[in-house]
């Protein structure tokens, strides 16, 4: 078994490794206590397309790491269960299968474990105290359809991924609009409601 698995394609070994590495890591950064990987990426990633892809797989609300482990374990176990199964295939076509079965996953698993997870040490300010702070539109158009994401800084410069729509009924806020948060709704799924920045002055 072990001999298989070492001679599986390194395009998906390696990041099978690497994502199993990450969850190592994870387990090490929970034990060690609060390390910030997730707001670094968060501003490095913003306002790119790579952004936009984290943000809907929920970053801010997900550990980075576990979102990271997750995209690489699924490509790289879909591609070398493809190589075993289908062996005449060229090894770089399975991830035409890998990539999206990756995505797929990490959104399904991420969405549920957002609702799970316990607030770790980024979120433990009380995100009643996000209303009137400012933020940015990261996944959006904001409109009265289904919530988008709005990047939000505590007042312990924590960086936080909420849901939001506008407040008032009929706007539209574009992505990478500023706006203000205004109110928040209850429960695990609350969806927080913003004006844009400037607007009430």
């Amino acid at each position: 078994m072990l001999q298989g698995f070492a001679d599986a394609p390194a395009l998906y070994l390696y990041p099978l490794l690497a994502g199993l590495l990450l969850g190592v890591v994870q387990i090490v950064v929970y034990f060690a206590g609060s390390v910030s990987l997730g707001d670094s990426l968060a501003d490095l990633l913003d306002g790119t397309s790579v952004g936009e892809l984290f943000d809907w797989l929920n970053l801010g609300r997900v550990p980075v790491s576990i979102i990271g482990m997750l995209l690489l374990v699924t490509f790289g176990a879909v591609g070398i269960l493809l190589s075993d199964t289908l062996p005449l295939v060229p090894n770089w076509a399975y991830a035409f299968a890998a990539a999206p079965a990756a995505v797929g996953v990490t959104k399904l698993v991420g969405n549920g474990l957002a609702r799970l997870i316990p607030q770790d040490e980024s979120y433990a300010v009380n995100l009643g105290d996000l209303v009137g702070r400012r933020g940015v539109v990261t996944l959006g158009p904001l409109d009265d359809g289904h919530p988008g994401n709005v990047r939000v800084r505590d007042g312990h410069g924590e960086l936080h991924t909420i849901r939001a729509r506008p407040a008032d009924q009929g706007t539209i806020i574009d992505k990478g609009a500023e706006v203000v948060v205004v109110s928040g709704g209850d429960g695990p799924g609350r969806v927080f409601l913003v004006m844009p920045f400037g607007a009430g002055s």
